[in-house]
């Protein structure tokens, strides 16, 4: 199975995850005092998502769980992780770089009015299919 590496040093940035088609957005919580969506996709998947709607607050590039990703910390500028509520809106650019090298590699999403997931920048990151 693929993983996602830095473009850039080649470090892995996930574990090993399966192609699947990008799932509808997942809607608010109703339970009270949740202010966090739950994860957008199932962990070890990802979903290409290039075809985006003029309403929506998604990010081109490649969707992942948020727990699967590794290998990645907070962008140094904390003004690119500002959101609403509990999580960043990623509004803002980028917002994770890879620990190794830090390029800029993805955005994560994660307050009361955007999705949660992690979505790579296509040119930061490549895909490999080899385990080594």
């Amino acid at each position: 199975m693929p993983r996602f590496l830095c473009d850039h040093c080649r470090r892995p940035l996930t574990g090993p995850v399966t192609k699947v088609k990008v799932p509808p957005s997942v809607p608010m919580s109703e339970i009270p005092g949740v202010r966090t969506r739950p994860a957008r996709v199932p962990r070890g998947t990802y979903a290409p998502n290039f075809r985006l709607s003029e309403f929506s607050n998604d990010i081109p590039g490649f969707i992942v769980h948020p727990t699967d990703v590794i290998g990645t910390e907070q962008h140094p500028d904390l003004m690119r992780s500002i959101g609403c509520c509990q999580g960043p809106a990623g509004g803002d650019g980028l917002n994770l770089v890879c620990r190794d090298c830090g390029a800029e590699v993805a955005t994560r999403q994660a307050d009361c009015y955007t999705q949660n997931q992690v979505t790579f920048e296509p040119a930061a990151v490549c895909l490999s299919f080899s385990d080594d």
